[in-house]
């Protein structure tokens, strides 16, 4: 087996370098309830390189245009990106030369052009018909499907509700543990993404009983309904 890549294996910040399904490359088409019945969302999907931590966002729809600004609420996130590993997509391939030109032509002061060189998104593209180039976010790719058909199923969600759910998604993925802390290969301490990214590691609700409680009453309140 080899070993890993230098930028793989490197310390830095999280999500500084990550790899993306983006664009043609979105995962499958996921459908949402509307007034019209059904209508399709795509996720984008960007994971960290170093703490394979994953970022999940709904699109609407396949442009360029949506791509770029899926791009921009990432960084308004998760902050600006060393190097952004992609699939060949013409698409994203288009976001990125808008992305380029930004830096080229709209900054002209000299000082701020010398700051911003290191600053640039250094951007690499997978050769086409390679595969065996993008496992480190396919595998990603596959936890997202099945949690999906977990958590799902046929079932036909508000785009609220996906959403919620995706962001759910996100923090399990977050959650799945990397590492042992320690000499202690019995040590139920583990180092997962999401330690990189919050203080707080209490991040999930509590479940729900169900309707088949016996105190179920049909006139609930509104808080019961939530419940």
């Amino acid at each position: 087996m080899a070993p890993l890549p230098r930028k793989c294996a490197s310390e830095s910040t999280p999500f500084s370098r990550v790899g993306s399904v983006g664009t043609s490359y979105y995962l499958s088409p996921l459908y949402v309830k509307d007034t019209n019945g059904a209508s399709k969302v795509w996720m984008y999907l960007f994971t960290c390189l170093v703490t394979r931590a994953v970022h999940l966002k709904l699109m609407n729809n396949m442009s360029s245009e949506d791509s770029l600004m899926g791009l921009r609420r990432f960084v308004a996130s998760r902050g600006t990106s060393i190097e952004i590993i992609m699939a060949h997509a013409k698409n994203v391939k288009s976001s990125s030369i808008a992305i380029d030109l930004l830096w080229t032509r709209i900054v002209k002061c000299e000082d701020v052009q010398n700051y911003v060189s290191d600053k640039g998104i250094k951007w690499n593209f997978i050769v086409e018909l390679a595969p065996w180039m993008k496992g480190f976010y396919e595998r990603l790719v596959g936890l997202v499907k099945r949690s999906l058909r977990k958590s799902v199923g046929r079932k036909l969600l508000t785009i609220t509700l996906m959403q919620t759910v995706i962001k759910e998604i996100e923090r399990d993925l977050n959650s799945r543990p990397l590492v042992y802390i320690g000499d202690d290969i019995n040590s139920i301490i583990t180092l997962a993404p999401g330690n990189f990214l919050v203080m707080n590691p209490k991040v999930e609700l509590p479940d729900t009983l169900g309707d088949n409680d016996d105190n179920f009453d049909l006139y609930e309140s509104s808080a019961q309904r939530l419940l």
